[in-house]
């Protein structure tokens, strides 16, 4: 059986007794290691209990392959379910689970964590057809999908987020669910117990003080003002940005800008070209984005980027110092158009 969107939480707080083992992958390995501990605690009690869980690893079971039904079978100490971690499972487990799931221990439940398994995989082929296993899969969360996920974890600690913040940590948090904890639980801490985070808040807490910086200068970069330019320049370099980095930053800028542009003259309206784009423009800058697009033409944009790239190359080839290089391109680029 394979499970996903709601069905997965309901699984994981209640579990079908008839399910014998329970197959959860993929690539996000921070959420994969969420569900495995939530799904292991609605099987047992106390998952330090070694007399009702027991950890073994699939590469193990190469050199004793009745260990998995010997330990899903073994008694619990006083009572109870039992629990069988399998680590690290992989398709050359797959004749042994399935031989297992024939003729599954009654009160046990095996958990096996994967990596990603492809459509061909045997594992997860098994998983998926067997009656009494489950499949789950991990990807990682995007959009509104990472916004109440990012809403829930805050909520864990007692803490909201505005509108504002939502949208910027939803832009600016990694992939991977683990990460996203440690991340959030930092911005819990720092703002407390009921307190509501607010864009600043993240800003001074979790992102990073180079993407910001980066942003300030591609947005002065883009409204023509070359001295707050420069000093944007040397702000995002004292902070440890290298000119490469600088230099594609501004590039993406302008290619964003580009497409917008490109799809105004094709008849959309500006605002309907930045709703799609992905991620999308922060809130803050949103009125000078669009201000840019209805100032800056397919030409002047094509220019800039063409400054942009030779920039780029002189940096990797040419004798002259990276930091002329950058500095001349992000004078060049941000007089006015």
């Amino acid at each position: 059986m394979k499970l996903s969107g709601n069905a997965v939480d309901h699984f994981l707080g209640s579990p079908d007794p008839a399910i014998a083992a329970v197959l959860i992958y993929g690539p996000d390995r921070g959420l994969v290691m969420e569900r495995c501990k939530r799904l292991g605690s609605s099987v047992v009690d106390d998952l330090s209990d070694p007399f009702s869980v027991v950890e073994i690893t699939a590469a193990s079971l190469k050199e004793d392959s009745a260990r998995l039904g010997d330990e899903a079978r073994a008694m619990s100490f006083g009572g109870g379910n039992r629990l069988v971690r399998l680590r690290s499972g992989t398709d050359a487990s797959s004749a042994l689970l399935g031989d297992y799931l024939d003729n599954p221990a009654e009160g046990s439940v095996i958990i096996v964590d994967a990596d990603e398994l492809g459509p061909r995989s045997s594992l997860r082929k098994l998983f998926e057809a067997h009656d009494r296993a489950t499949a789950i899969a991990c990807y990682a969360a995007e959009g509104r999908e990472l916004s109440r996920s990012v809403s829930e974890i805050l909520g864990e600690h007692g803490v909201t987020a505005d509108r504002s913040a939502l949208e910027l940590l939803t832009n600016s948090l990694g992939a991977d669910r683990a990460m996203v904890r440690q991340e959030l639980l930092k911005l819990a801490l720092y703002i407390g117990d009921g307190g509501q985070a607010t864009a600043d808040d993240v800003a001074a807490c979790l992102v990073d003080s180079g993407a910001v910086s980066l942003d300030q200068l591609a947005f002065a970069v883009g409204d023509g003002k070359s001295a707050d330019a420069d000093t944007c320049l040397q702000k995002t370099l004292a902070e440890g940005v290298n000119e490469v980095a600088i230099l594609r930053a501004l590039q993406r800028h302008f290619q964003r800008l580009d497409l917008v542009v490109s799809q105004a003259g094709n008849g959309k309206s500006v605002s309907g070209a930045m709703a799609g784009l992905r991620p999308p423009v922060f809130f803050k800058f949103k009125d000078r984005f669009e201000r840019q697009a209805r100032t800056w033409s397919q030409k002047g944009i094509q220019h800039a980027l063409g400054v942009l790239t030779d920039a780029e190359v002189a940096c990797k080839s040419s004798g002259t110092p990276v930091s002329v290089v950058c500095g001349r391109a992000v004078l060049a680029v941000s007089r006015p158009n």
